[in-house]
């Protein structure tokens, strides 16, 4: 466990010193609930302002963009040139795969509180009891997103490639979940669509939760996310690559 900690720590001092996983997760989605908030304020009611609509949407779809923040995360102790020393200490992989999720996790997970607090003071998103849900929700999707990157930055070959290619899909289901604009449609093939989303599920669930005080479906969810880290976890300890993890020559990847 004093080696877990110590990666935990080491991991932990180079996530909090990244402003790029700051600013994904606690600028980026300030500002987009406040522009996006102030365009379509006249496209809602009362009983949803444009505001708390973005300020529970936008830091979720945000959180899950935190896939390529983590990936990136993978390679550090190889572009810091500590892999070498890390393995040969020997530290085992499931301790550095363990060390890199969890404070991935933890980051994310601050990230987005300091933003949902945000969103009740200035916001007026109701807290109630069921919220309590919603935090919950927000920790196993950042334990998922965290695992998902660490497997792609600690186990994939072709790194750049894949991240590239992961960040499409997130960003087409945030826009059909509503992260951008909300979508309503009578068409079944469209609506089948929006279905597909898995952000359209997680919003859903907050809502109901939040304004409805129906947590049922976000019961749901909560489970499944937490099974799904248990298999990636699982698995980014078996797919651990050491050629992958010592490598560091990545393009895009210099400071």
């Amino acid at each position: 466990m004093q080696v877990f900690f110590q990666m935990l720590t080491l991991n932990l001092k180079r996530r909090m010193r990244e402003g790029f996983a700051l600013g994904y997760n606690i600028i980026f989605p300030i500002i987009f609930i406040l522009v996006l908030g102030a365009i379509t304020r006249g496209m809602f009611g009362n009983e949803i302002s444009s505001f708390q609509y973005y300020s529970v949407v936008m830091p979720l779809f945000c959180l899950c963009l935190g896939i390529v923040t983590i990936a990136y995360a993978g390679k550090d102790d190889a572009y810091q040139n500590t892999a070498y020393r890390i393995m040969a200490a020997p530290v085992q992989p499931k301790i550095i795969v363990a060390a890199k999720i969890v404070s991935g996790t933890i980051v994310l997970v601050s990230c987005s509180m300091i933003v949902s607090v945000g969103a009740i003071f200035f916001c007026h998103i109701p807290l109630t009891g069921d919220f309590i849900f919603v935090i919950l929700l927000i920790m196993t999707l950042s334990l998922l997103i965290s695992a998902v990157g660490t497997l792609i930055g600690l186990s994939m070959k072709n790194f750049m490639i894949i991240k590239n290619i992961i960040s499409f899909p997130i960003c087409i289901f945030g826009i059909v979940g509503g992260a951008f604009f909300r979508f309503g449609t009578s068409d079944a093939i469209l609506q089948f669509l929006i279905n597909c989303s898995p952000l359209t599920w997680i919003n859903r669930a907050c809502f109901l939760a939040l304004f409805d005080h129906n947590t049922e479906l976000i019961k749901e969810i909560i489970v499944g996310v937490l099974i799904l880290c248990v298999v990636v976890t699982a698995f980014s300890v078996k797919c651990f690559k050491k050629e992958e993890y010592i490598y560091g020559n990545l393009p895009g990847y210099e400071k």
